[in-house]
């Protein structure tokens, strides 16, 4: 199952210098951003939120961004991410987290393809988990991190890689604390004048 999962990811992540052939002239510059970007992302997580305990699993799943650049290099910014785990540290414990996340952006604009950014983002947390019964809770969650990016086409782009660090509040009978690991890369379509 790791094994499968790692092979995903470098796949993933080497899928950029793969499209290297048919991307762009490296022409770009802050004239050509576009108002609005979609981003469909697959989502790694190292967390820690089972009830009772705090070892640490891995959690996959996946994100939707919807961005709007107000400047250049300023944007404000939605991420909706959920994860699943099965059997959470050999239990029969099974695990989904959804995250909505809402903050600025800010990105690096140069004249080269890659395209570095920052961001922190509030919001909440939404936990489904079936320890010893259904439980369904909301929390406050917070996310900070950043990444690269680049584009192929026009309006096409991939986000290379991005590295959160992902804070929620969601009660789990220890000390109510989830400090988790999320590293992120897909898809993003740019439009808008």
């Amino acid at each position: 199952m790791h094994l499968r999962q790692t092979v995903l990811l470098i796949v993933l992540l080497a899928l950029p210098w793969a499209l290297h052939g048919q991307a762009m002239p490296a022409s770009y510059g802050t004239d050509d951003v576009r108002r609005f970007e979609v981003g469909g992302n697959y989502n790694f997580f190292r967390a820690n939120a089972p009830p009772g305990q705090c070892g640490c699993f891995n959690m996959n799943g996946g994100s939707g961004t919807f961005l709007m650049n107000i400047t250049p290099t300023w944007s404000v910014l939605a991420d909706i991410a959920v994860a699943q785990a099965s059997h959470v540290n050999n239990t029969s414990q099974n695990i989904m987290i959804i995250n909505y996340l809402f903050g600025p952006r800010y990105t690096y604009r140069n004249h080269t393809r890659w395209v570095p950014y920052g961001e922190v983002m509030l919001g909440g947390a939404k936990e489904d988990v079936n320890f010893r019964f259904d439980i369904n809770r909301q929390s406050f969650g917070m996310m900070g991190g950043g990444g690269v990016s680049t584009k192929i086409k026009p309006k096409w782009g991939i986000n290379i890689i991005e590295v959160d660090y992902v804070y929620t509040r969601i009660p789990n009978a220890t000390n109510n604390t989830q400090n988790n690991l999320r590293i992120a890369t897909g898809v993003t379509y740019h439009f808008g004048g």
